[in-house]
């Protein structure tokens, strides 16, 4: 081979090398940014779902901080409107204050319904029914209408309707992540 074929094929060589290695380069560069962008994009919809997780907690938080205490309140107006009867000392406002209170649990509980989780809504969906039966026991037995439940099965149901509003607290606060207490009353709770 001639000396000047050889330096031709030598420059030629070295040109395509050249022009590879920027090629190389400039693709590295692009794969680079690309697995940049695509990290970026994963911590931004990370970001996102960090987000949601925690606005979705706070309105459930909030969902079940209203739902207990509504139905605490229904419960403790049924609780105060058998005791009125159970010893002979009804009015018409305990009418109208049981009617109020049933009337804000239904909203709040249909409120509820759309954020609450399953297991919550299952139990909580028991004690509505629960204290929805005893409300109208406790109206028929004002009205002196005859019932298959006296004011004993009542106080039965009240006491069970107690035991219900432990669990539903309960279940809403393990959902939360803040309880690991039995979901029913251990048989010394609350014992002095």
């Amino acid at each position: 081979m001639d000396p000047s074929t050889s330096a031709l094929i030598v420059a030629v060589v070295g040109v395509i090398g050249t022009l590879t290695s920027g090629l190389l380069a400039h693709r590295s560069a692009l794969q680079a940014k690309a697995v940049e962008l695509d990290h970026a994009e994963r911590q931004r919809r990370e970001e996102q779902l960090s987000i949601e997780r925690r606005e979705s907690l706070s309105a459930r938080r909030d969902s079940y901080a209203a739902f207990n205490q509504r139905l605490r309140q229904f419960h403790s107006v049924l609780s105060r409107n058998y005791l009125s009867l159970a010893s002979g000392q009804t009015s018409p406002q305990q009418g109208d204050e049981r009617e109020e209170s049933r009337r804000m649990l239904r909203n709040v509980y249909a409120e509820a319904q759309m954020v609450i989780s399953d297991d919550v809504l299952a139990v909580a969906g028991n004690l509505v029914h629960q204290l929805h039966r005893i409300h109208a026991l406790l109206s028929q037995h004002e009205q002196g209408i005859a019932t298959e439940e006296s004011l004993e099965d009542i106080k039965d149901r009240l006491e069970r309707a107690s035991e219900g509003l432990y669990e539903v607290r309960q279940t809403m606060r393990r959902d939360l992540g803040t309880s690991s207490l039995p979901i029913h009353r251990p048989d010394d709770y609350g014992a002095t």
